[in-house]
């Protein structure tokens, strides 16, 4: 293989400029930044399902096995931080598909191609699936925050679109808006926060469904529990976008430093906060977003406008990379953000348009939250997030000479073992079962693009089983006794009217 072909394996095409010379990818971004970068991306839509994931294991055994998930995801994220700094010759791979290309190097080619495109598919689909579940999201929360105004959910879905395009088309980094990364994470923090204040003020007593109850380890089922691992996955992985946030970086080697120090802790209380202290006060019967057990009342308004800004950011980060990844593949010199500004915004927002709108169109295909967390989380993740991660630091370390092979210890073998078994079972008992919950439930759900007010609206005709609702069934009964007192009272003239022509005739 010549020198130069194998630098282009190595780097990745992308990084290959002239006569194999390479272009080293220069981030500006701190480790503060990284890590408020981290929280925004990991800490999204999943925390919103970690009550209901939580009350698939228990409480205990949940926060175990939300502890041991953490971990898992910080020691797969260390694997590919390794991959990305230490085995790379052209100051790092800067996309998630040139790691891997590196990686494979030394590799078989057809080993190098499928590695490759398996990466390339599962980490943009995973991204894409995302971006439409953002926008949806964004859009239940807009219904939330205005219940008053019967509006559909495609329509409010559209209305998050156009007030997020504006910013998508002019994004073209990640710390592009560095205020948007914290104003993230206050909202983020908003949308747990507001909820649980409400059910402390309340009590778990009024807050519970009637049977709904605590327990210390709950009865495990198999769709349960791959349901709970399934969005315990989802809410805490980030490697597929890791490549990409640490080239942005001013210096990677401090990407142990944003992770491990300061972005883990603060998702383990994110995620604590949100999953035992939902399940305490909602109980067993837990169903839906955490913000959605909360009434129609101000509270509701708070947490739906801190979702709106939290969902839409999240959408900015993540479609920052994604939309740089198709410009790449149209046209490599209007990628960089630093070269000929005015043509090159032109082509940002020639991609960032139609993703926003193929964005939408995903959303109102797949009209519900919690079991669309499901299968996002059982299928794309497990491939992108752990598995990928860690076949590439496999190859690495068996490709590497030996005074570049980081050490590994048997315990840690092991461990990586353990979470590929675990990835693969996800990936195919997770997302099988999620799909048929998905089909057992498609009634209920309603078709795509219909108007989905459940919850939204604040009437009796599509929300009439939402908390503090109660007052619909006593309607419907004071309706239907009026109704009989009516009938009954018809009848009876009508019996009497009868009976009197009767006599006369």
């Amino acid at each position: 293989m010549a020198a130069s072909e194998a630098e282009e394996r190595r780097c990745g095409a992308d990084d290959v400029k002239g006569d194999g010379d390479l272009v080293a990818w220069k981030g500006k971004n701190s480790a503060w930044l990284t890590a408020g970068i981290i929280i925004a991306d990991v800490v999204g839509a999943g925390i919103l399902g970690m009550p209901r994931a939580v009350s698939a294991f228990g409480w205990l055994l949940g926060a175990v096995v939300m502890v041991v998930m953490l971990a898992a995801n910080v020691h797969i994220s260390i694997l590919l931080w390794k991959v990305r700094v230490f085995y790379s010759p052209c100051d790092g791979a800067h996309t998630y598909k040139d790691l891997c290309k590196g990686a494979f190097a030394k590799a078989p080619k057809w080993q190098l191609r499928a590695a490759s495109i398996t990466t390339w598919v599962s980490q943009y689909s995973f991204m894409f699936g995302l971006l439409g579940l953002y926008l949806l999201s964004a859009g239940k929360g807009l219904g939330m925050l205005f219940h008053t105004s019967e509006i559909c959910l495609p329509q409010w879905a559209a209305i998050a679109a156009l007030v997020l395009l504006p910013f998508a088309g002019t994004a073209r980094e990640m710390g592009s808006y560095q205020s948007l990364v914290w104003i993230n994470i206050i909202t983020l923090c908003g949308t747990v926060a507001i909820p649980l204040v409400y059910f402390v003020t309340q009590g778990p007593e009024e807050i519970r469904k009637e049977g709904s109850e605590m327990l210390l380890v709950a009865d495990m089922t198999p769709v349960g529990v791959l349901s709970g691992l399934s969005t315990f996955t989802f809410g805490m992985t980030s490697q597929f976008m890791l490549t990409e946030i640490i080239s942005e970086m001013k210096d990677p080697q401090e990407f142990p430093k944003a992770y491990v120090k300061i972005s883990a802790p603060f998702q383990l209380v994110a995620f604590m906060l949100a999953g035992i202290g939902g399940y305490y006060f909602l109980g067993d019967k837990v169903e839906g977003m955490i913000n959605e057990n909360l009434p129609f009342n101000v509270a509701l308004q708070a947490a739906a406008a801190c979702l709106v800004v939290h969902m839409l950011i999240s959408y900015l980060i993540k479609g920052v990379v994604f939309c740089r990844a198709i410009l790449m593949k149209a046209k490599e010199k209007y990628a960089n953000p630093d070269d000929q500004r005015k043509r090159s915004i032109m082509a940002w927002n020639a991609v960032v348009l139609p993703t926003l709108a193929c964005a939408w169109l995903f959303a109102n295909l797949v009209p519900f939250f919690s079991d669309a967390v499901d299968l996002l989380g059982a299928s794309f993740t497990p491939l992108s997030c752990w598995v990928m991660p860690i076949v590439m630091f496999v190859r690495y370390y068996a490709d590497a000479d030996e005074d570049e092979k980081p050490k590994v210890s048997v315990l840690e073998w092991v461990v990586m073992a353990a979470e590929m078994a675990l990835g693969l079972v996800l990936m195919v008992l997770g997302t099988k079962s999620s799909i048929e919950t998905i089909l057992s439930k498609w009634q209920v759900y309603g078709y795509p693009f219909e108007c989905h007010c459940q919850g939204l609206w604040s009437t009796c005709a599509c929300s009439s089983d939402h908390y503090g609702m109660d007052w619909c069934e006593t309607a419907t009964l004071a309706h239907a006794s009026v109704m009989n007192a009516t009938t009954l009272v018809n009848s009876t003239l009508a019996s009497s009217l009868a009976r009197n022509s009767t006599g006369f005739l």
